[in-house]
């Protein structure tokens, strides 16, 4: 008993006095790797347009050709709406401005999970690599984010 644990010890020691080099180049490349990598996904992410409110929304765009209201209770509030710029090909959806080409299919999703309750969220998924999907919860209420999604696909298929 007591020869195998001294082998442990000698065998640990021995791959510590061998791996130690290695620790020292993978501590001195990590760090220096996490920078580049940074640095080169800030330069490749364009930043995204935000308003802070509906004014700005409208001194960029006008009046908006279609409007959908995610959350009643907040419908003077820029982030329970999605504001349709058919003309420009524009949306902004929680103050973020998004091509309506771009977006791809709109389906409506129960969040729950077996220790929560039926939250409903609209889901957009998009072609924007940066924004591939947009989750929009809108409440408790299925049927409401049933016509939510309707909506926002019908006025994605207009002309």
């Amino acid at each position: 008993m007591k020869q195998q644990a001294i082998l442990a010890i000698i065998a640990i020691v021995v791959l510590a006095i061998l791996a130690w080099p290695n620790v020292i180049i993978l501590l001195l490349v990590f760090p220096v790797a996490y920078y580049f990598i940074n640095r080169f996904r800030e330069k490749e992410e364009p930043p995204r347009e935000t308003f802070a409110n509906i004014e700005e929304v409208e001194k960029k765009f006008g009046e908006p050709d279609d409007v959908v209201v995610l959350d009643a209770s907040k419908a003077n509030e820029l982030s329970s709406l999605i504001l349709f710029f058919k003309a420009k090909d524009v949306m902004v959806v929680a103050g973020e401005e998004l091509k309506i080409s771009d977006m791809v299919s709109v389906v409506s999703k129960n969040l729950a999970t077996p220790y929560t309750i039926d939250e409903w969220a609209v889901i957009i998924t998009t072609k924007v690599p940066q924004r591939p999907t947009i989750y929009l919860r809108v409440g408790y209420d299925g049927g409401l984010a049933s016509d939510i999604a309707a909506h926002i696909s019908e006025v994605y298929e207009r002309p």
